[in-house]
């Protein structure tokens, strides 16, 4: 597995480049980025420059954030989903064909979301495959993060059978270790998911605090918390994922660092897990 870095850790303040750069710097293999950036990075130096430019980083761009408004109205859907097949084709020139987003854990309506994600994920999907590209989907599983509303999809096993439902082979998971923990996941449970279903990976880790007490926006390091890292990575390992893993953690501890000390710090922590 090839860890990449997350802008998360340290918030905002850098340029792509610079982020591409200390990424390089403390020896992440990818970056977690939007694919906006790439695109004005490609309208900069043009595609061969900009090939060279992470090559010469020796970094990769890992995954790129999936910008379709799929839950707002049907004329701001329909005007980011136009813009999706040039997404689509610039994440394929510049080698990078997984994009991800989060499905809220709770809503006002869960049988209208549904029907609507159902919907609108196959016709986002439609566009990236034509691009080879792929769509991954996050549960978000603390339940902190659905104490109001209806409960939505906050468990894997809840967000596979919604993929099934979509019917598309080119959409999976992004496979988040805290949100795994704290939905209560086993690793056997991970382990009977295929590798093909796996787009992205996040790696962090829980406080010691009661699982039904964990806060979404309060995380540690991997290795720094309870949930169990040699597990879940293990789980990976067994059923083949080898792709890129992100190291996410939102902490406001690192973001009073610097950006090179909590990337350094960043690197350290997922190396020391894997």
């Amino acid at each position: 597995m090839k860890p990449s870095l997350n802008g998360v850790i340290f918030g905002t303040g850098l340029s792509f480049e610079e982020q591409v750069r200390l990424a390089s710097d403390v020896g992440f293999a990818g970056i977690d980025t939007g694919i906006e950036a790439i695109a004005h990075l490609i309208d900069q130096r043009g595609l061969t420059g900009a090939r060279e430019f992470f090559d010469a980083c020796a970094v990769q761009p890992a995954v790129w954030g999936f910008n379709v408004d799929w839950r707002g109205s049907n004329d701001s859907y329909r005007e980011s989903l136009d813009g999706l097949t040039r997404w689509a084709e610039v994440a394929r020139e510049i080698g990078c064909p997984r994009c991800c987003t989060w499905l809220p854990p709770s809503v006002d309506d869960a049988a209208a979301l549904r029907k609507l994600a159902v919907k609108r994920f196959r016709e986002s999907a439609e566009i990236l495959a034509a691009q080879g590209c792929r769509l991954g989907l996050e549960w978000v599983g603390p339940k902190t993060s659905r104490q109001s509303g209806q409960e939505f999809i906050y468990r894997m096993d809840q967000l596979l059978e919604m993929i099934d439902e979509i019917g598309r082979s080119n959409v999976g998971l992004l496979v988040d270790s805290f949100h795994w923990f704290t939905a209560g996941h086993t690793v056997e449970e991970l382990v009977r998911v295929p590798k093909e279903r796996v787009v992205h990976v996040h790696i962090n880790d829980a406080p010691d605090r009661p699982r039904d007490e964990q806060i979404d926006m309060e995380r540690l390091l991997p290795g720094e918390g309870v949930i169990d890292l040699a597990g879940f990575l293990g789980a990976l390992r067994q059923i083949g994922y080898e792709d890129y893993m992100g190291v996410e953690t939102f902490s406001a501890e690192l973001k009073a660092l610097t950006p090179l000390a909590a990337a350094r710090r960043a690197k350290t922590a997922v190396d020391s897990v894997l």
